[in-house]
């Protein structure tokens, strides 16, 4: 296993002094607070769509210490669940810690749940309460929720951000009721997770586990007091929830969440705020990339972009330090590991910044065959997991199984290889895999190989049925049309540079993808799309 040197390990000593090997998230803020008083906790700033703040790390433990005593106060017991609606407002993180604070649970919803999707989020973990955003996806938010309360018995507290809160907040300032004590082992957040193949798994995780990951993630990417950091993923998310706001409270950060991720505004904050971090998916620097504005900025602050939710192919991730001017490094992980699993070293050659990377402190990583039994280096196979971030299971399977295996190892669904040196490279989805007449190719392989073509912007690889071969290698693409119009365009270019087997037998042209809040391609709508195509 490659070590750190000399330089991270001195950097490690002198920003690594808040002990998170035991606490809460409320201990956490309260922690947070205490150290770096009247530094700015969150700040959401040149977002024409949310107002203005920069709140500092006492605000935040202050207020949310009140709104604590508030839900306790309307009769919510610790235990219960609460479920948090909205896009990335403010009062979503302050939420978070109030929750936390008063021994409830938090289930994260996405803003573009539906009603029936609403229902059974809700339903799932019989939740006592929700808090909403007034307005969501253009709607007004209470005239959903109104429609759907009688479809969930358990629901009884609903409040807005704004003035639901406002109102607990005011009547927490009272000291008649004390915060419970809270085990950090207790499970704190569900989060339902489906990925790419489109079945909600409510993954449980703790206190403990949230804040470890969290925390590791932001040591490793070397992210210090009074940092700026800029990012981009949901707060129902793992990457915003956990990794992206606790990370950032156990060193003393300044977070500017995205409310609505848009180029030309991000652009505004990394530019106004001089940020030195971004920390989103590959489609955010992507579309930055290409806003017209682009070229004029001023990022000299910018230093380090951390991509996620998605595995970029390692061209792209050379363009993106080359146009950003800053180190770009890869990250692997996933909600039911509370986020971060490996990471490369900010030391790290380009090579491997592009890769998963090293495992986290605490995680240990295993790759197994069809039988279970560890592979060789460099060998693909099933990424198993097992270490401090690990959630405590699955709350609703069907069988009543956690999804984690008897001997505590969890099993990714990911293809993964390890080199000698302990970094892990993903190489596709275990599910995804193509097996086409005998022979096993892997989707990742043949995207990195398409995206180095300049007329390729974005392209997703999986497999087709076919009567012949049981399945063959489709790609669909989304392409400059000044360089690319015709797939046998693309086909020519392949036959040049890899074996004529892996060479997509199907090409569709695409305008967009349909993607997860990760910015994930959801390649099992695609599949389900081209399948019944190419039967009719």
């Amino acid at each position: 296993m490659t070590k750190p040197n000399k330089d991270y390990s001195e950097w490690l000593s002198k920003n690594n002094d808040i002990d998170v090997s035991s606490i809460t998230l409320g201990q956490l803020i309260d922690t947070a607070a205490s150290k770096y008083q009247d530094s700015e906790a969150l700040v959401y700033s040149n977002q024409p769509d949310v107002e203005e703040i920069r709140w500092t790390y006492k605000f935040l433990s202050d207020k949310s210490t009140r709104l604590a005593r508030g839900f306790l106060l309307e009769g919510l017991k610790p235990g219960d669940t609460v479920g948090v609606w909205g896009p990335n407002h403010p009062e979503w993180i302050l939420t978070e810690y109030a929750l936390a604070k008063a021994g409830l649970k938090m289930v994260t919803l996405n803003p573009l749940y539906k009603e029936q999707e609403l229902i059974f989020a809700l339903n799932t973990v019989e939740a006592k309460g929700l808090v909403h955003a007034e307005e969501i996806g253009g709607t007004k938010a209470t005239n959903l929720i109104q429609k759907i309360k009688p479809e969930i018995k358990s629901l009884d507290h609903i409040y807005s951000f704004k003035s639901g809160l406002r109102k607990l907040i005011l009547s927490g300032c009272q000291d008649s009721i004390n915060l419970p004590i809270v085990n950090p082992k207790d499970i704190f957040m569900i989060q339902y997770t489906s990925g790419t193949t489109g079945t909600p798994k409510a993954a449980q995780m703790t206190h403990e586990a949230l804040i470890t990951s969290s925390k590791n993630s932001h040591i490793r990417w070397k992210v210090s007091n009074s940092q700026k950091v800029c990012h981009g993923f949901p707060l129902f998310h793992i990457g915003g929830s956990a990794c992206m706001t606790l990370g950032a409270a156990a060193m003393g950060a300044i977070s500017l969440p995205l409310y609505i991720f848009k180029p030309q505004v991000t652009l505004d904050i990394l530019e106004n705020e001089k940020c030195s971090m971004f920390i989103g998916a590959p489609v955010h620097l992507t579309a930055m990339m290409q806003d017209p504005t682009f070229k004029n900025r001023d990022l000299s602050s910018l230093k380090c972009l951390i991509v996620g939710g998605s595995n970029p192919p390692v061209e792209l991730i050379k363009q993106f330090a080359i146009e950003f001017g800053a180190d770009v490094i890869n990250g692997y992980g996933m909600t039911e590991t509370c986020g971060l699993s490996c990471t490369a070293l900010p030391t790290d050659p380009p090579e491997l910044k592009a890769i998963a990377g090293l495992p986290l402190p605490g995680v240990s990583l295993r790759i197994v065959d069809e039988y279970y039994l560890t592979v060789k280096n460099n060998v693909p196979g099933e990424l198993l997991y097992k270490g401090s971030g690990l959630m405590d299971g699955y709350g609703n399977l069907p069988d009543g199984s956690s999804g984690i295996n008897d001997d505590g190892w969890f099993p990714t669904g990911d293809l993964a290889t390890m080199n000698e040196n302990g970094y892990i490279n993903i190489v596709g989805r275990l599910k995804e895999m193509i097996i086409r007449g005998g022979e096993n190719l892997y989707p990742i392989e043949i995207e990195n190989y398409l995206i180095e073509n300049p007329g390729i912007l974005e392209v997703a690889v999986f497999g087709l049925p076919d009567k012949k071969y049981d399945e063959e290698c489709c790609a669909v693409v989304r392409v400059d049309k000044s360089l690319i119009n015709s797939p046998d365009q693309v086909r020519d270019w392949c036959k040049e540079r890899i074996s004529r087997w892996k060479v997509p037998r199907y090409i569709f042209f695409v305008k967009s993808f349909p993607v997860t809040p990760s910015g994930k391609i959801q390649k099992y709508k695609l599949q389900e799309k081209y399948s019944k195509l190419i039967s009719t």
